[in-house]
């Protein structure tokens, strides 16, 4: 009950989700939580439940794509609970009109990609910037990013999300080389599929199913194991890792590409 106590962590995307089930655990463990969302209502409501759970938390309105936001949500935290030691980048670019017209490569938008950059990238790496000097003064801190694993192969759709979620991975582990030995860690999560509000959205069973054969696990993944992991890499527990891609994915990237077909093979045997 205690991984966090004397903690102050800051999830942006804070308001459903992932970053819904990662603030309820980091409070849960004794962390004060400043949840933050581009939906008032989504981080009033995440706050409201830990607060009314015993927890301390903080709702903040943030959109993570304006720089000034995002550093008025840093020096805020700080200002109010004199510390930063957990910075979780979990906001995530939602659109989906563009996610749509990003599946033909051919009619790949410029727009599209940098949209996705301004949230995705650009938006953990300012937050970053502005937290790591307050960390710096305290001697340490955690920094968090939601990646995927659409970042480590090719993809034939969702081509800004999967490059801009690659392009994370990079800064993630150039600030882990960066500032480690000063005490700054930086680690990302990369999610396999995951039963998150804006997936079970655009899901359908049939895609279920397909989710079901590729993954090493008999169940598609919830919030909370993704939240499991951020609250590992939050704790001190975690103290020497550092520059790490964690896939949390049910197996999912741990097999060679054609084993649904060597399964299929096997079954008619």
């Amino acid at each position: 009950m205690d991984r966090l106590k004397g903690k102050v962590a800051i999830v942006t995307g804070g308001g459903s989700g992932i970053g819904d089930a990662s603030a309820t655990m980091f409070a849960s463990e004794g962390a004060t939580v400043v949840v933050a969302d581009i939906v008032a209502e989504s981080a009033r409501r995440v706050a409201d439940r830990i607060v009314a759970n015993g927890g301390q938390a903080m709702a903040m309105t943030v959109d993570i794509s304006d720089t000034e936001a995002a550093k008025t949500m840093i020096d805020t935290t700080v200002s109010q609970f004199g510390r930063v030691d957990v910075l979780f980048n979990n906001a995530l670019f939602v659109n989906s009109e563009m996610a749509m017209r990003d599946a033909d490569f051919l009619a790949f938008d410029p727009e599209i990609f940098l949209a996705n950059l301004r949230v995705n990238v650009i938006g953990a790496v300012m937050a970053s910037k502005f937290a790591i000097p307050y960390m710096l003064e305290q001697g340490g801190g955690s920094i968090i990013a939601t990646s995927s694993g659409s970042s480590l192969g090719g993809d034939v759709t969702a081509y800004s999300y999967g490059s801009s979620k690659a392009a994370l991975n990079w800064f993630v582990q150039a600030i882990a080389a960066t500032y480690g030995k000063q005490g700054i860690r930086s680690n990302a999560i990369l999610p396999g599929p995951t039963q998150t509000p804006s997936k079970i959205k655009w899901s359908t069973p049939e895609m279920d199913e397909a989710f079901i054969e590729v993954l090493n696990t008999p169940f598609i993944g919830e919030p909370e194991d993704i939240a499991a992991m951020a609250l590992f890499l939050a704790s001190d527990e975690s103290r020497y890792v550092n520059g790490q891609l964690y896939s949390v994915d049910g197996g999912q990237s741990c097999t060679v590409p054609f084993i649904s077909v060597t399964r299929k093979m096997q079954a008619k045997a």
